[in-house]
């Protein structure tokens, strides 16, 4: 797909740890998308396992995707039965940094399918990638000397709106040639953790 483009993020560090949760509750956004209620332990922390329930049935990994950061759970072609709730471990922000003229770039995996007889080729996306990219972006010492830790980063798609993109993420790479407290100019990448999602105003 086309490379997305904004002109402004926020980046957020998240804490070391996690903190438990049990049963947590979620709210049917429809189109099978469920998502934790308490807007305070919306950001998952991949690193901990997460157990989604249906009623009192766990429901197979494979039969949902994660949106970390924004704390939902995409069913796609499973119909749950009862009532959807979460255990795992949420973490805890802090605003980090704020990201200027970001890049978002969404790169499927697509695997060749044909049915018998089929005059055409058909080609089917098994996995999507996505990497995030800033020209500059404003950051202070903690940033820096804290880079390997989880990231939840929202991409903005204009300066007065709140639409935006949310995702968690890995620093992948970040150049650093000028002092502390100032703007830097070297491209800074992260790699996105999980599913992409957007969230309207």
């Amino acid at each position: 797909m086309a490379v997305l483009a904004g002109r402004n993020a926020d980046i957020y560090i998240a804490s070391v740890s996690g903190t438990s949760m049990t049963g947590e509750a979620t709210t049917s956004l429809g189109s099978g998308v469920y998502q934790i209620t308490d807007a305070a332990k919306r950001a998952i922390n991949p690193n901990a396992t997460l157990t989604v329930l249906d009623g009192v049935a766990t429901v197979p990994a494979s039969r949902y995707q994660v949106a970390f950061g924004t704390g939902k759970i995409d069913f796609g072609d499973y119909t749950p039965a009862g009532t959807i709730t979460v255990t795992g471990e949420y973490l805890t922000l802090a605003q980090a940094a704020q990201g200027f003229e970001w890049t978002l770039d969404v790169q499927p995996m697509l695997e060749e399918t044909q049915t018998f007889g089929d005059a055409w080729k058909e080609r089917t996306c098994v996995m999507r990638e996505a990497t995030c990219s800033f020209q500059r972006f404003y950051e202070d010492e903690y940033f820096f000397t804290n880079g390997a830790r989880y990231f939840i980063v929202a991409c903005y798609l204009n300066v007065s709106g709140a639409d935006r993109y949310v995702f968690g993420a890995m620093m992948s790479s970040q150049g650093t040639t000028s002092g502390v407290n100032e703007t830097v100019k070297q491209n800074v990448q992260f790699s996105v953790h999980g599913v992409l999602d957007y969230a309207a105003s």
